[in-house]
């Protein structure tokens, strides 16, 4: 199946299971693997996105980090499709991208290129060769082309594939690591 059509196929399946009761089990359950990763705990800085609806809720996670002493940091997107990486407290001022996606308002000061962990997101992810399907713009594929960190994906029992079913290009980033719902089977 092609790129495009899996993404389709992908979008209304996650969304479709983030409305079930098995959703947040998985999530309270991939939340619990993350704060115990040892690479989680490790990086002083974590590159992370603010969540949008269907994703996995980043508060948490972001809430987290704070409590733990580290320093978080949110992408900032351009329109050649590349970003950086800016301080983020509960003062930064956000405004909405043109994906709907809340980012920085101010990005002169406090950049980290690249944080020491990045959370990346994503549709979905493969055991096998670590491939991630993006949302099609190729922003994160870029950033890990010209700065790479360790990385690490959370994904639900409807993002994870033991066996890429998508075709991995040439510009794709794999993911160090794939954090998953323990609870939840897998796709098929």
């Amino acid at each position: 199946m092609d790129k495009v059509s899996f993404r389709k196929k992908q979008i209304d399946l996650v969304s479709e299971f983030m409305k079930s009761d098995r959703a947040q089990k998985e999530i309270n359950d991939i939340y619990f693997q993350l704060f115990n990763d040892l690479d989680f705990q490790n990086a002083p800085s974590i590159g992370i996105t603010l969540s949008m609806n269907d994703e996995i809720p980043t508060f948490p996670i972001i809430n987290q980090c704070w409590e733990m002493g580290k320093e978080v940091y949110i992408p900032k997107t351009f329109k050649d499709y590349s970003m950086t990486f800016v301080k983020y407290t509960k003062d930064t001022e956000l405004e909405e991208s043109s994906f709907g996606v809340r980012e920085p308002k101010d990005y002169d000061n406090n950049l980290m290129d690249p944080p020491d962990l990045l959370i990346v997101p994503g549709l979905a992810f493969s055991e096998d060769t670590k491939a991630r399907l993006g949302f099609g713009a190729g922003y994160f594929d870029r950033y890990l082309a010209k700065y790479p960190t360790k990385t690490i994906a959370l994904a639900s029992s409807k993002q994870y594939y033991s066996k890429t079913p998508w075709p991995i290009y040439v510009l794709d980033k794999p993911i160090d690591k794939i954090i998953s719902a323990s609870t939840g089977g897998e796709n098929v």
